[in-house]
């Protein structure tokens, strides 16, 4: 009985941290809704998401942590990953990271491979054009 209890602690609290991380993409839920990170990525600002980045996550990832370059995952994962963390990588809230300073470190992450998919990015120093509400002539 003590072995069972025992493992029922283990499988709560792994599932509670987030699992090992090392699976696929997390963007359904076990209804087979999409989930809160699903979508291509929001920002094309990569020089305010390298700003944040080297801030929020480049004290771990720039210093012996495992590096994040190459390594080709989906919006929806890496979104997955920054919120709820796994392993050795703490979660980290929106109080640290916004959803919108989230989505340029997104952008920044595509030009270094970690992210694949989404709007393409602006070369960094590049700054969007707002959008216009005038009407575009077709031709």
């Amino acid at each position: 009985m003590r072995n069972v209890i025992g493992i029922v602690v283990v499988a709560l609290a792994t599932s509670a941290c987030g699992g090992g991380g090392g699976g696929g993409a997390g963007t359904e839920t076990a209804g087979g809704e999409a989930s809160a990170y699903a979508g291509p990525v929001a920002s094309t600002d990569v020089a305010h998401g390298q700003a944040r980045y080297d801030a929020v996550c480049g004290s771990c990832h720039n210093n012996g942590a495992p590096p994040v370059a190459n390594l080709g995952w989906t919006p929806d994962r890496m979104r997955q990953q920054i919120r709820e963390g796994s392993g050795s990588m703490p979660a980290i809230s929106e109080t640290r990271l916004s959803p919108e300073d989230m989505e340029a470190v997104l952008a920044y992450m595509q030009t270094i491979g970690s992210v694949t998919g989404g709007a393409e990015p602006l070369p960094a120093g590049d700054e969007a054009q707002p959008a216009t509400d005038e009407a575009q002539p077709t031709e």
